[in-house]
């Protein structure tokens, strides 16, 4: 045999070899129970990655302090009052009540669509005398992310407070910016309005109609998850 048959013969069996060393790689990635079938089929991580992605739950500490103008209408007497606050406000349960601090709840049902409920809860005490009140305000945001580090946030629904001999309520807006300090965390600013539509304070005959109608600005801490 020639050196150029024997070169040639070399050659076919070279490329037999690789032909069936590629078959083989190849019938291990499709055949199932095989790592590396196993490793190619193995689906990428699920579960929210991003502010407002579906499956998101995010636990708000609303109202931690901010700025509160309210206007108060009692039977026919009206009046207006501003006030900074910290933490809460001294005043109790009814001075600016739908912004004390409280706890919020808000699931992402489906990309950017949230539901959710904040819920607050006081006890006063004077003397031999104590006033509870407990204030829940069920709501529905839309959730987009605008850049690496910040988001938006609007939400709206009702607030409905409860005392002792007083209750009120008001369609309640807000137009939250959320600030992405990481993953996990984020920092709240919300302009919120309140506007009162329903309320009463006393009992029986005596009872008057009250409306409370706030405007300010909050700010809150909220841990994504």
């Amino acid at each position: 045999m020639t050196s150029n048959a024997k070169m040639m013969l070399q050659g076919l069996v070279s490329l037999a070899v690789v032909a069936a060393s590629a078959g083989a790689h190849a019938q291990n990635l499709e055949t199932p129970g095989t790592p590396a079938a196993e490793a190619a089929a193995a689906p990428a991580a699920s579960g929210p990655s991003g502010f407002g992605d579906g499956g998101q739950f995010v636990l708000s500490i609303e109202n931690l302090f901010g700025y509160n103008w309210e206007h108060e209408s009692q039977g026919n007497a009206t009046g207006s009052s501003q006030t900074y606050s910290v933490l809460g406000n001294a005043g109790g349960a009814g001075a600016y009540p739908y912004d004390w601090p409280r706890l919020g709840f808000d699931y992402f049902v489906t990309k950017s669509i949230s539901a959710g409920a904040a819920v607050a809860f006081t006890r006063n005490t004077s003397g031999n005398a104590s006033t509870n009140a407990f204030e829940v305000a069920p709501r529905l945001g839309y959730g987009m992310v605008l850049g690496p580090l910040l988001a938006v946030w609007p939400r709206v629904g009702l607030t409905y407070v409860n005392a002792t001999n007083l209750s009120y309520g008001a369609i309640s807006l807000d137009l939250t910016a959320v600030i992405l300090a990481s993953q996990h965390l984020v920092v709240t600013v919300a302009p919120v309005v309140n506007i009162g539509i329903f309320g009463s304070s006393g009992s029986g005959a005596s009872a008057l109609a009250t409306k409370f109608t706030t405007l300010g600005a909050q700010f809150g801490l909220a841990l994504p998850f």
